[in-house]
């Protein structure tokens, strides 16, 4: 027999699923279905990737692949390689590198407007999902996707240099999953008014890791030096999650300027570079966020720990959780009981900035705080 508060999650996780099953995807043309004409082959120009709700954000040339095609540009057969869509008929194709001694950091990138903008404090799951293609001579360990405000029209094939929303950065160029049909996800609170989404690789050949498969020729010049992948079934999906909705505003900490359930950044708190241990410089911010919390005995605290891009998503997650970890337990050595903090790391998953610039990173490399009446269901 299933107890009571078993039963309750049950119920609730059931309910969760069947909203989330007809909760709208803002995504248009999510999963490159529908058509304006068919496609025959790869594209010569930006224009040339013109299909409903997408588009390409610079001079790159993004393929489409349907299986109405009659030439190179089928489903599941094309000229870039053989594979069925993740779902339905049809996907996207894009360049994610190309190398290996090349100076060119030729890159695609596909683009699409929301349906309606994000609205701010609310909770998104963004998905897509990605497959190396059959004939790509490369991979790379590299992948991404960008939420903005503002449209893309970059006027060159080069890289765009932004960080970001979600990133996947593997140890590796090669796994298990590669060659087959990955997935790319995130928990996305919007600022509000975002409305773009665009896919592709923001980072350069540098910062790039690829493998190269000894016994692929390639079917054409491109795919002899280049990585190029599939995309197939983009969603944004809002969450139902109350706790979420708040003032997505993230401020300065001011002890005397206390609002709960608003975001902070903790400005002062420094650690040395690549490691959690805080430094002293940290301790006067610190001491009055002990002090609001001693004086408010009934208020709980949330702390997140964020970095900027450098790095693997793995190791900056393990990296943010202990400087939040690390914050959390000073507050405790300092009197605050441990059960009324919650300590949690984000890694790159969330910049406030996306630039590449010094300055961007210095901003993004930040622990953020929240402050809460105590809930059952408030912490993350």
């Amino acid at each position: 027999m299933i107890h009571g508060v078993q039963a309750a999650v049950y119920t609730f996780i059931i309910i969760l699923l069947a909203v989330l099953s007809h909760a709208q995807n803002l995504v248009p043309n999510s999963g490159f279905e529908q058509l304006i004409r068919c496609p025959h082959n790869f594209s010569a120009i930006r224009e040339d990737f013109n299909l409903p709700g997408w588009s390409s954000a610079s001079n790159g040339t993004p393929d489409h692949f349907h299986s109405c095609s009659w030439n190179e540009a089928g489903v599941p057969g094309n000229w870039a390689g053989h594979s069925t869509a993740n779902s339905g008929n049809g996907y996207a194709g894009i360049y994610l590198w190309m190398g290996p001694n090349s100076q060119n950091n030729y890159r695609e990138y596909i683009q699409c407007e929301l349906i309606e903008s994000l609205q701010p404090g609310v909770r998104y799951r963004i998905v897509f999902h990605y497959k190396l293609a059959t004939h790509s001579v490369f991979a790379v360990n590299r992948i991404g996707l960008l939420v903005t405000h503002d449209k893309l029209n970059y006027s060159h094939d080069q890289v765009i240099s932004l960080v970001p929303t979600l990133s996947i950065e593997k140890d590796t160029a090669v796994t298990t999953q590669t060659g087959s049909w990955e997935s790319a996800s995130m928990d996305y609170i919007a600022h509000g008014g975002e409305r773009y989404l665009t896919i592709g690789n923001f980072f350069p050949n540098d910062q790039t890791r690829y493998t190269q498969f000894p016994n692929r020729v390639g079917k054409n010049f491109m795919l002899k030096s280049s990585a190029y992948y599939f995309i197939d079934d983009v969603s944004v999906i809002a969450l139902i999650d109350p706790d979420s909705i708040a003032n997505p505003e993230v401020q300065e900490f001011n002890n005397n300027r206390v609002e709960l359930n608003k975001r902070y950044v903790l400005k002062n708190i420094q650690f040395e570079f690549d490691q959690y241990t805080l430094m002293k410089s940290s301790y006067s911010e610190l001491d009055q966020v002990v002090k609001y919390l001693l004086n408010n005995s009934t208020v709980e605290v949330e702390l997140s720990g964020h970095t900027d891009f450098i790095g693997s998503d793995e190791y900056n997650v393990e990296l943010s959780n202990n400087r939040a970890q690390q914050v959390a337990e000073y507050l405790v050595s300092h009197g605050v009981q441990a059960d009324r903090i919650t300590a949690k790391g984000f890694g790159k998953s969330q910049p406030i900035n996306h630039e590449l610039t010094e300055e961007a990173r210095q901003i993004n490399r930040r622990v953020e705080i929240r402050f809460i009446q105590p809930r059952k269901d408030s912490k993350f």
